[in-house]
């Protein structure tokens, strides 16, 4: 009786280690099955991303050439090589799995044992965004150091030709007023407005020349030159001492 007890345990564990191994196995086959149809498509966009990164290179180039500072220059370049190295492994690994360069089909070997080469190929892929990511962060931090480093220009404001000149007219006219023509303007009594009678004309006199000078006057103190004049001189008889 122990005897029989002890074969059915045995043939159970037998039968569940049978069932385990076979969900292992199936689950081994399962995803080489996706991963061997996957793999056009994913040697595609790595092949494009190969193909960008070369292209990208020459602008790198470029951008390496407008860098003034020998050091920055350097630093780049290093890091330029670094990115084309990578390149170049990433593009021979994926040479020796086509079946040639012309023809980018998989070869059978390589398409069934994709799931354990598609790993690979997918790190080296990180690694040269990284390194290019690395390239332009650098980069970027040149091009902002130097606009730091150039003295920002003011703009100069616009001004009217007619004030502009006005002020200076004025400018220029205030010192040449001498100090006696200041002392004698203070000695002087206020002005008075002009009337017929303080320039001797008796009330007899025909309305229309009555008219005439009135106009002359209220032209005379409506003139803005006559009032620029005026403004003139009391700005200078306050500045005398």
């Amino acid at each position: 009786m122990s005897s029989s007890s002890t074969s059915q345990w045995s043939l159970l564990l037998v039968l569940t280690a049978l069932c385990l191994s076979l969900l292992v196995l199936l689950q081994i086959a399962s995803g080489h099955a996706a991963a061997y149809f996957a793999a056009p498509r994913e040697v595609a966009s790595i092949l494009d991303a190969v193909d960008s990164s070369v292209q990208e290179n020459e602008s790198y180039d470029r951008d390496v050439a407008r860098v003034q500072r020998i050091e920055d220059k350097m630093r780049l370049g290093r890091l330029l090589r670094e990115i084309q190295r990578c390149g170049d492994d990433l593009r021979e690994d994926l040479n020796r799995l086509l079946v040639s360069e012309d023809d980018q089909r998989l070869r059978t070997a390589a398409r069934v044992l994709w799931v354990s080469r598609r790993a690979e190929l997918e790190g080296k892929v990180r690694r040269l965004d990284m390194l290019r990511m690395r390239f332009l962060v650098v980069y970027m931090g040149i091009v902002a150091a130097g606009l730091e480093g150039k003295p920002e220009k003011k703009p100069v404001p616009a001004r009217d030709p007619e004030k502009a000149g006005n002020l200076f007219g004025l400018e220029s006219a205030r010192p040449s007023i001498p100090r006696a023509l200041t002392e004698s303007i203070k000695q002087r009594p206020p002005l008075r407005r002009l009337t017929t009678q303080s320039m001797g004309h008796n009330d007899t006199v025909e309305g229309h020349h009555r008219q005439g000078w009135a106009g002359v006057v209220q032209e005379l103190q409506r003139s803005p030159l006559m009032h620029k004049r005026h403004a003139s001189i009391e700005t200078a008889m306050a500045r005398t001492p």
